[in-house]
């Protein structure tokens, strides 16, 4: 799961009114903040390998995600809120939480720990086509040439770095590790996609941080029988656990869950949920550069080839959902002119 990327689409009922910086300081701000939130969003699957490279799996969404919730409890808007959750919605809420945490992580932390984090963050770009998909298959949306050709050339570049790692995969269980862990991949897209399209429901009835820390909240509830049960086996290695694996979980849960999302609101304060997506686009590059300069990891051909197949595809789309959604706000400002005039 990675929060830091997650913009709500437009019309979800998540974002609060747009408040564009007035003067120098405040455009010098807004660039901050969007630094930020790329460099955060960016080196999340950076930081969860080093994480996977000593604890345990079962225990890092029980910390993680345990941890941010509770840093979260003050924002969340009060008992009545959370009342209204469980009480109207806690099979949407349960649902969403399933999806996003125990679902997602069991595929992103041990994809993270088979496969280079070029391949996760290259794959990973790949996630709004899976909400898209999702959305046409719900028929929430309508497919045009421009839509087609994106989710066409994204699949296509995932099908590249995939068929890569298969024939240029070394020998043994090294070559065989990064095939498991690109499949892995898809399913944490696609747990993540359906988190986010459930989530789009809750978005439209709660505040976005009292959806979101309950999220969180409900999810670590839902990782603990399985940690309580495998801990046993992995009890014996914290004490031996290195360094880099405790600030790899530090920064997921400090910095990546809870950082990262305040960059994120701020950035939808400030700017149209569409400029803040476009921006998040450069995550997914940085990503693999984190890669190949933190952890020295290799490029080859497949990788750059289906890299900008996938990313290539989520612009194309990204850009007729824009076009889309302009036409529409200029239609209904037409037709709210129309009305002025009569009236």
């Amino acid at each position: 799961m990675k929060p830091a990327n997650s913009v709500p689409a437009e019309g979800s009922g998540s974002v609060s009114p747009v408040h564009p910086p007035e003067g120098h300081q405040g455009r010098w701000s807004t660039l901050l903040i969007l630094v930020a939130m790329v460099l955060i969003g960016s080196s999340t699957a950076t930081a969860a390998k080093f994480a996977v490279s000593d604890l345990p799996i079962p225990l890092l969404p029980v910390v993680r995600f345990g941890v941010a919730g509770l840093a979260l409890l003050p924002w969340l808007g009060g008992l009545a809120v959370i009342r209204s959750m469980l009480r109207r919605d806690i099979v949407l809420l349960a649902l969403a939480a399933f999806l996003a945490v125990p679902v997602n992580q069991a595929f992103f932390l041990n994809a993270t720990r088979l496969a280079p984090t070029t391949h996760v963050g290259l794959i990973y770009a790949s996630c709004p086509l899976v909400v898209l998909g999702l959305a046409l298959w719900l028929r929430h949306e309508q497919l045009d040439s421009a839509r087609l050709i994106g989710i066409v050339a994204s699949v296509a570049g995932a099908a590249v770095i995939a068929l890569g790692s298969l024939l240029q995969r070394e020998p043994g269980a090294a070559g065989t590790a990064t095939l498991w862990g690109d499949l892995l991949l898809v399913g944490a897209v696609t747990s993540w996609g359906g988190y986010l399209t459930v989530n789009k429901r809750l978005l439209g009835r709660y505040p976005a941080i009292a959806v979101l820390g309950m999220t969180f909240l409900l999810g670590s509830a839902m990782c603990l029988p399985l940690a309580i049960w495998t801990s046993p086996g992995w009890l014996p290695m914290l004490s031996s656990t290195r360094p880099q694996a405790w600030a790899g979980l530090i920064y997921l849960t400090l910095v990546a869950s809870v950082l990262g999302l305040a960059c994120q609101n701020m950035a939808l304060r400030r700017l149209e949920a569409s400029h803040v997506a476009a921006v998040g686009n450069l995550s997914p590059v940085l990503t693999v550069l984190w890669g190949v300069w933190l952890l020295g990891e290799g490029l080859n051909l497949s990788l750059v080839l289906g890299g900008t197949l996938t990313l290539a595809g989520v612009a194309m789309a990204s850009h007729a959902a824009m076009r889309k959604a302009a036409r529409r706000v200029s239609a209904d400002v037409a037709e709210a002119a129309s009305v002025v005039q009569t009236a």
